[in-house]
């Protein structure tokens, strides 16, 4: 038996020995389009060379100092580089080791931040159902995906939870298809009745990809939602692991709503999945109400500002200023849409949506009802086997924690070119017209 602990023990994983582009190869010699980004993070693609060595120089050199006692060149290089491409008002950043971190941090500073300002009740947060924020406990409190809260519910925080922004199963009256901001309101109600005085923050992803596929707020959501947490004192968490760094063709995808939140996270494409890099940028609110106060920050992490991190971090920079990564990944992301949406000559195939280089095919059992398929069918997973078998390699998820619900996700590394995502969507074809026979 293989040593390595799995995900899921039962499944005889393909071994990839070595990444290319846009591809994978395993150890049979078989080539697959890597068409999840590694785990949305390699954005600039496999095989970098330039990043690899930017690592080794700076391993050389400092490859770690304890950031409670000292700071590092590359880290506060870093710094002032992601600032700069920082929503207006974020001013500061922490660098930490990935998403969970990133989360965990933001959610501390909110709670230390209120403190710092005479209001000791503030500790609530709330997030929305669908919603996912990562595997440490104070992010999992935040995640609204009932099937990784319950195992860990006597360990977790009591966060409530919200509506997502989501028209194509809207549960609001008259809202279905459409959004009247139902949605987005209910954070007030949501505040009101966890009472303000106790509320400390509100957290959500710009395009949901965990809890639904590909699925971007309305126009004006995240505006009313700014609103209201201007109101009630409530800081506005983003999260952007995933949607951050060019995915959605913005550096931060927050910028498609012309909102600042007062925290944002950030993770996966920092580093193109070369090193374990993630953070938070914190509005000068924040960070001047930490240097009024004198306040040490109590929180920590072994690799804090780490300088190897930094010094990849900033090469993905220089990369993806050079080969303007972030309008490369606009274009390819209308494209990627309006390639997909030909999807829906496919009976079962409900919605094709999406932001940039991240598109959700949701796939329903009766288009014009919307009916989704029996969880138990595993309509979903049958539809990534077949692609994979095809040679690409994307995520089917089944809603089964809210009923049933099936769909694929499709997110590139952002170097993708025009052929290749024919290609991909070809190969999405052929696996949709093989599952209908298989469900006729």
């Amino acid at each position: 038996m293989d040593p390595l602990f799995k995900r899921d023990q039962t499944y005889e994983y393909p071994i990839i020995e070595r990444g290319e582009g846009i591809y994978l190869f395993d150890s049979e010699g078989r080539r697959y389009i890597d068409g999840t980004s590694g785990a949305g993070n390699v954005t600039l693609g496999h095989g970098r060379q330039r990043i690899a060595q930017a690592m080794s120089r700076q391993a050389s050199e400092l490859a770690y100092c304890f950031s409670s006692a000292f700071t590092n060149r590359p880290a506060m290089e870093f710094a002032e580089r992601v600032v700069a491409l920082a929503p207006t008002g974020l001013d500061h950043a922490y660098f930490v080791s990935g998403g969970s971190e990133g989360v965990e941090t933001a959610l501390k500073m909110a709670r230390q931040y209120h403190l710092l300002r005479g209001h000791p009740d503030k500790q609530v947060v709330i997030g929305r159902w669908r919603g996912y924020h990562g595997g440490s406990l104070g992010a999992v409190s935040a995640t609204g995906v009932p099937s990784l809260r319950d195992p860990f519910t006597p360990w977790l925080a009591d966060f409530p939870h919200i509506s997502p922004c989501y028209p194509y199963r809207c549960e609001f009256p008259g809202c279905q298809g459409t959004c009247d901001l139902s949605c987005a309101r209910e954070l007030e109600k949501a505040i009101l009745a966890a009472k303000p005085e106790r509320v400390a923050a509100f957290i959500a992803e710009p395009v949901v990809m965990a809890g639904m596929a590909a699925a971007p707020a309305s126009p004006e959501y995240f505006r009313e939602i700014r609103r209201i947490c201007d109101t009630y004192d409530v800081l506005f968490i983003a999260d952007e692991v995933i949607t951050g760094w060019g995915r959605t063709g913005k550096h931060f995808a927050v910028e498609h709503w012309d909102v600042t939140p007062d925290l944002l996270v950030f993770g996966k494409g920092a580093s193109s999945g070369y090193m374990p890099l993630g953070g938070v940028l914190l509005h000068e609110r924040l960070s001047q109400a930490f240097a009024d106060n004198q306040a040490f920050f109590a929180h920590i992490f072994t690799y804090v500002n780490n300088p190897v991190a930094a010094a990849v971090g900033m090469e993905v920079l220089d990369i993806m200023e050079e080969e303007k990564i972030v309008e490369h990944s606009y274009q390819m992301g209308n494209f990627s849409l309006e390639q997909a949406r030909q999807l829906q000559r496919h009976p079962f195939v409900g919605e094709v949506r999406g932001k940039g280089l991240l598109v959700g095919i949701e796939l329903v059992r009766n288009p014009a009802t919307r009916e989704p398929f029996e969880p138990r069918d595993h309509v979903a997973q049958r539809a990534a086997r077949l692609c994979l078998e095809r040679g690409l390699s994307l995520v089917g998820a089944t809603a089964k924690d809210f009923g049933g619900g099936d769909d694929l996700r499709f997110y590139p590394p952002l170097t993708i070119e025009r052929s290749e995502v024919e290609e991909s969507i070809q190969i999405i074809d052929d696996a949709l017209s093989a599952l209908a026979s298989e469900l006729d």
